[in-house]
């Protein structure tokens, strides 16, 4: 091989590695934009879990509220059912 072959042979060589590590660059930055976006797309996610879950919460203590709303007029209406059943019962539907 001649000296003028070698120096070609050489060149492309070079040329090949710079280009291989050109395109792992590209290759690298790609990756990295599909990470950054990926990282993004996750925090949004994570913000509406979030969110979702204060909401469930606020729900969670309102039904909460509305059961024991319930329970106390169940425990009212019991108490004036007795008391119609006493008055009902003792003779004096209505009268004195």
């Amino acid at each position: 091989m001649s000296g003028e072959e070698w120096r070609e042979r050489m060149e492309r060589q070079m040329a090949f590695i710079v280009e291989q590590q050109a395109q792992a660059e590209v290759r690298s930055a790609q990756a990295d934009e599909r990470w950054a976006r990926a990282d993004e797309r996750w925090a949004r996610t994570e913000e509406g879990i979030r969110s979702l879950l204060a909401i469930a919460e606020m729900h969670e203590r309102e039904i909460g509220e509305l059961r024991e709303a319930g329970l106390a007029t169940d425990e009212r209406l019991s108490a004036l059912i007795n008391v119609f059943e006493r008055q009902i019962s003792e003779g004096r539907n209505g009268k004195s």
